[in-house]
Order: structure tokens, then C-alpha cells, then sequence
């Protein structure tokens, strides 16, 4: 029996009582963090508080970054690259005004003025090419440029540009002190370059020319705001605020991330085994610069007794005493590391790709450190060493200081995640991405048009609808929609595409009181095969004005596949009781193909949903969908969009492990489903 069917009586009860008065505390006993069944779990009843420890601990794990490990020291790779090289960019400094930096030259626009120009209808006004953007402290400049820039480049000029030194121009001190050169956009230049193609070439789009430093400027703004798997914690503390002790060791928490054990299990499981970047922050102090790292070669593994480890990390004995090693008590076995660590850094923007030139933009940190582990070699902490050390000399040469130099964090890019300019679309910027990298940018193109002339009926919610019906089963991989209306007032108008049950607004209510609409839009939202009917509905919403539909036409090039697939296991499963190895039900998936999105489908009955863990894997991935949440309630109906696997090889087992972590309730997989678009 559980008690939360008797608590949801009691609280309907008491309720209303409440609201009148005061009243005894009888009734049937509320659930409470003091009387729960064994392993059963409230969400209000966790500690969050969990301490920092020397030990990999729960902000240094590196099962954070979602990836099955291989823990044993001895049996990692010594060495390890990258089948996809991350490619160099600039990092488009705030104080340049950020991705709305004229990088070329006063006489040619930045990135985001051409975005507005070739994606936003956005029409320098007359007297725009002569204004002067903002250079430097102290020098003056035409506040006017900013005013009458498209709605992205102000958008971004005002949040994550300039402003803040603009505002302070004609004080030196105070504008300088606004925005530090070296903050800028490189935490998103780094997923970008993992997770996207590199540009090879300039493309037209609209009458406008994108080249490669500006189309990669599009996709670092695309991803300012991207979602990631992180380890550790920022140290926010300048070089004269960090203190150590006699032997270097720094004493704040937060500046001794990351943990060694866990930099290590990470370079040599994502780098050494799965041949898979991740990203950095290399700096451990106030600054932080974000890297992606590309490799790792280990020049030095030898296992080490106690007393060898603390001469390493405490000769006096002024930190540990009495033969003890102090800093984690549960390790068995030391082993002492040199390891060289290579990483990408920023280029000047170039109408070059640079991946071909990567030699020049690779740079090489070498660490030096203790492993500890269990007895089994497990790997389960570490420690940095100081420079200074010269318990033996005959090691290492040339010792780093690994005490001071060390990365703060680490974080896996997964995907964009949300927009941070609302006037910019990711699509966009990966259409004009696409069209460097092909031989034709044109494609394999089909045209289907209608000309037949529809009237717009005035203020009439229903609008006009005209038709295209296809015949050809063509996949879509980009779309355009090109339009002809005459209308006496184009702000009156709502324009909608149509299909297959799909509605997609292209414009509504823009352009105030000009006359007509000749227009192409890129339209995105829409997958699969572009057979069938199409309607473009166009809606006036205001009295006096008319005008009529004249012809439009939808331009489709070719994609290399079709939308979502979907693969579903509908076998009944049930789900042990507390048993911590749970039951795994497998989904195969056939064919080819690198997965762009993923959703899951589940239906899970449990009495108890809190004590269930949910999680996702395939090839050497995993991703936690459930993890002991909804406290009492019953069942797990949900759908889940999972950016974990995004660039990985779809085909293969997909498997859905399910976990019961506690006893007495009980429940079953009645069914779950991949849907795939690759």
C-alpha cells in the first residue's frame, strides 16, 4: 500500500480548513524525510550541499559528461586524436563589437549587417555607409550607425557588443575598464568548431557575399548559448587572491579543479578511445579561455609507492604526518604522470579555411601529476605537482608547474541549444555553410509553381489560399518560397505555408505601407519528402487595402534523406524490484547515418516513479532520461529530446536500461520508440 493515496485525501481535507482558521494537527501521517521506506526517495529530502572533495567527487565526476568509462590506469590509451579536427576561428572580442566587427575593413560590412541584408530585408539607409562605428576610447564616433542597423546586428550590438564602452566613450578609465579585451565569444566558437563543418569557401546569398570568417561568426553567435555536459567548477579568483600552501598547493576549493583522476579518465576515454574533442578552459585563474582539445600523448606512467607520492606533493611532511596519505584516504596505489595535452587556439579571420593550416593554430600543455587509485588501479582521484618538486630529477627535465597552470574546467559541446538572437536563425547560417562546401551550390533544384491569380478578400480571417500540387517525391533539404502579391498595404498581410498537416508562418504584418510583396523566404520546419499538396495562405487583417495573390513558386533542392524515422519496441518488459542491474530492452536500428536529432518515447508503468533510473545507450554513449524524480507519483509517459548522441553513427543497438532502486513497488516497459532524423 502507499501512503501518498491517504496523503492526497488529508490535504483535500485540510485545505479548505486551513483557510479559515487554525485546527488540530490530527489526521493520517504525512509523508516525511524521517519516515520514508527503505530506498524510497522525495526530491525535498536530498542534500544538495555535497562537499568538495580531494577525491573525484560529485562536481569532478566525469560520468558527467555521460560517456561509459574505462577507469583502469594501466589499461588506458597512452595516446589519442581526433577524427574530426576542430577548425581555428577568431573569438570576435566584445570590445570589437563581437560577430558585428568589420573585419575586413571599414568599407565592407561586418557578418551580421550582412545577415540582415540577405535574411532580415534590412536596407541601408542613404547617408549608413558614411556613419563611422564605434574604434576606441576616447575617439569619437557616430552613435547614429548603431540606431540604423538591421534588427540583428543592433540586437547583438546592444546585448553582447560594445555598448558598455560606447556608453563611456569620452571617459578613457571608465570606458576601458567597461569590457575586458579578452572576453568574447570564444565558449561558443569551441562547440561550433567541434560539432559543425568547416566553411571552404565564399557564398552569394541574396546579392550578398558571406566568406569563411563570416559564415563561422554566424555560427559562434548561433551558439552563444549552447548546451553542454560540464565538469568542475570556475575559479573566480585573480593570481593575487589565490592561496597556497608551503608546498604550492592552492588551498580555495574551487581553483584546484579539475581533479587529475578525472582530466585523465576524460582524455583518455573521449580522446584515446573514442577519438571524440572536447572543450577546456585552460586558464585556472580569473580568465577564462575556452580550447578545444584535439590530443594527448602520455610521456610518462609509472606507479609510485606512498612514500614516493608525498615527496612529490608534501617533501616536508608539513601537510601530511605520520607516514599518511592525507589527501584521499581510500587511495592504494599512486601512479605519477606526465602527460602533454594539445589544443586548438584562435586565428585572425581569414576567407580561408583553416583546418588545412591547423599546425599552426595547435598549442601543447604538459601536466604533471599523481593518480590514485584502488587496488584494482581504478582510477579514483588525483593531484597536481608543483614545480619545485625534485624528488626525481632524473623524471622529468624540465618539471611544468601543474600546481599553478592547470585547466579550471572541462565541458562536451552537445548542440546550440537555444538562440540568443531572436532576429538570426541556426538554419540559415548551416544553409550558407552547406553552400560552401558544394561543388554545385545549387544542387539538384526542382521548381514547382503556381500562377494562377488569387484575390486576398479584405479583413477576412480566412484569407486566400492558392495551391501546388507535387507529384515528385522529392526529399527536401532546402527550401524556398518565392512570392508574388500586389496588396496596397503590405503590413496588413499574414503569409503562411502549408503542408502535410505543417503550418509555418513566413511573414506577418512587416512592411508597414509599402506596396506589395516580391519576396523569397527560406523556410525551415518542414522534413520528409515534398510530395503532396502545398498551400500558401495569405491572411489581411485590416480593412480598406486589397490585393491578390499573382504567382509563387516553392524551390527545393535535394537532401540526403528523408525526416524523422521512427523504431519502436512495444514488448512488454517488467522491471525487477530493486535490483540494481535493472532489465535493458534493445531497439536496432538499420542504415546509415550520423544522427542530426533524436527524441524518445517512453511508457513506463511504476508505482513509484522516483524509484526508477532511466537511461539511454548506444555505442560507448550514455544519457540519463530519469533519475529518480516525480517523488511518489505513478508511471513515466514522456517523451524525451536527447542532443547526447547528435554527430554519432545511428545504426546499431539502442538499448533502454531501467532500474528500480528501491522495494515494493513495481511496474513494467510497455513500450518505447526512437525517433531518428539523420
Amino acid at each position: 500500500m502507499k501512503v501518498k493515496k491517504l496523503l492526497a485525501v488529508f490535504l483535500a481535507v485540510l485545505i479548505p480548513v486551513a483557510l479559515t482558521g487554525c485546527g488540530d494537527e490530527g489526521g493520517p501521517e504525512e509523508i516525511s524525510c524521517d519516515n520514508l521506506p527503505p530506498g524510497k526517495l522525495l526530491q525535498r529530502c536530498i542534500d544538495k550541499g555535497a562537499p568538495k572533495a580531494d577525491r573525484i567527487d560529485a562536481q569532478n565526476d566525469p560520468r558527467l559528461f555521460g560517456v561509459n568509462l574505462d577507469v583502469i590506469a594501466t589499461g588506458l590509451p597512452l595516446s589519442g586524436t581526433v577524427e574530426k579536427m576542430a577548425w581555428p576561428a577568431d573569438y570576435w572580442a566584445t570590445y570589437k563589437d563581437s560577430a558585428n566587427h568589420r573585419w575586413q575593413g571599414q568599407g565592407i560590412y561586418s557578418p551580421l549587417e550582412k545577415y540582415d541584408l540577405a535574411f532580415n530585408d534590412w536596407t541601408p539607409p542613404a547617408d549608413f555607409d558614411r556613419l563611422i562605428p564605434f574604434q576606441s576610447c576616447g575617439q569619437e564616433f557616430d552613435a547614429d550607425y548603431y540606431d540604423k542597423l538591421g534588427p540583428a546586428a543592433r540586437f547583438w550590438s546592444n546585448t553582447k557588443g560594445n555598448k558598455a564602452r560606447r556608453d563611456r566613450w569620452d571617459n578613457y578609465d571608465e570606458c576601458e575598464e567597461a569590457i575586458e579585451t579578452w572576453w568574447g565569444l570564444c565558449h561558443a566558437w569551441v562547440p561550433a568548431a567541434i560539432l559543425e563543418a568547416e566553411p571552404q569557401k565564399a557564398v552569394t546569398y541574396n546579392n550578398v557575399t558571406f566568406e569563411v570568417s563570416d559564415i563561422k561568426a554566424l555560427f559562434m553567435m548561433m551558439y552563444d548559448r549552447s548546451t553542454t555536459k560540464f565538469l568542475g567548477r570556475r575559479c573566480n579568483l585573480r593570481n593575487d587572491e589565490i592561496e597556497r600552501d608551503e608546498n604550492g598547493r592552492i588551498k580555495q576549493d574551487e581553483c584546484r579543479d579539475t581533479n587529475p583522476g578525472s582530466m585523465h579518465l576524460i582524455l583518455t576515454n573521449l580522446l584515446g578511445r573514442d577519438k571524440r574533442a572536447f572543450a577546456e578552459d585552460r586558464t585556472m585563474g580569473y580568465q577564462v579561455w575556452n580550447q578545444p582539445v584535439i590530443g594527448y600523448e602520455v610521456d610518462l606512467l609509472e606507479e609510485i609507492s606512498l612514500e614516493q607520492a608525498l615527496d612529490l606533493l608534501d617533501p616536508d611532511r608539513t601537510t601530511c604526518t605520520g607516514g599518511t596519505y592525507c589527501y584521499n584516504e581510500d587511495a592504494k596505489k599512486f601512479y605519477e604522470v606526465s602527460i602533454d595535452v594539445d589544443y586548438i587556439t584562435e586565428s585572425p579571420p581569414s576567407k580561408d579555411p583553416m583546418i588545412p593550416r591547423v599546425g599552426q593554430f595547435t598549442r601543447t600543455d604538459t601536466y604533471h601529476y599523481i593518480l590514485e587509485c584502488e587496488n584494482d588501479d581504478e582510477i579514483i582521484g588525483g593531484e597536481w605537482i608543483a614545480a619545485q618538486v625534485t624528488a626525481f630529477p632524473d623524471r622529468i627535465t624540465w618539471p611544468p608547474d601543474s600546481q599553478t597552470n592547470h585547466t579550471d574546467f572541462l565541458w562536451l559541446p552537445l548542440s546550440a541549444g537555444h538562440s540568443s538572437n531572436r532576429h538570426a536563425s541556426l538554419e540559415m547560417v548551416r544553409m550558407l555553410a552547406r553552400m560552401s562546401m558544394e561543388e554545385d551550390p545549387h544542387g539538384d533544384t526542382k521548381v514547382f509553381k503556381s500562377e494562377e491569380v488569387v484575390n486576398i478578400p479584405d479583413n477576412d480571417g480566412n484569407g486566400a489560399v492558392s495551391a501546388i500540387e507535387v507529384t515528385e517525391a522529392v526529399d527536401i533539404g532546402t527550401l524556398k518560397v518565392t512570392v508574388d502579391i500586389t496588396h496596397t498595404y503590405a503590413g496588413d498581410l499574414t503569409i503562411s505555408l502549408r503542408h502535410d498537416g505543417q503550418e509555418v508562418t513566413l511573414q506577418k504584418n512587416a512592411g508597414g505601407s509599402t506596396k506589395n510583396i516580391h519576396k523569397t523566404f527560406v523556410v525551415t520546419g518542414f522534413s520528409g519528402s515534398i510530395q503532396g499538396t502545398w498551400e500558401l495562405l495569405v491572411v489581411d487583417g485590416s480593412e480598406r487595402d486589397v490585393g491578390t495573390i499573382d504567382s509563387w513558386k516553392l524551390i527545393v533542392t535535394a537532401g540526403g534523406g528523408s525526416g524523422a524515422e521512427t523504431f519502436t519496441m512495444d514488448s512488454l518488459t517488467p522491471i525487477p524490484d530493486n535490483d540494481t542491474d535493472g532489465v535493458t530492452s534493445t531497439i536496432n536500428v538499420a542504415g546509415g547515418g550520423a544522427v542530426k536529432s533524436l527524441k524518445v518515447i517512453v511508457d513506463i508503468s511504476h508505482t513509484w516513479s522516483s524509484d526508477l533510473r532511466v537511461e539511454l545507450r548506444h555505442g560507448t554513449g550514455t544519457a540519463f532520461l530519469h533519475n529518480r524524480e516525480g517523488d511518489d507519483s505513478d508511471d513515466i509517459k514522456k517523451t524525451y529530446s536527447i542532443d547526447d548522441f547528435n554527430g554519432v553513427v545511428s545504426s546499431g543497438t539502442w538499448d533502454l536500461v531501467v532500474v528500480d532502486n528501491a522495494k515494493d513497488d513495481e511496474g513494467a516497459i510497455n513500450s518505447w520508440a526512437l525517433k531518428i532524423v539523420r
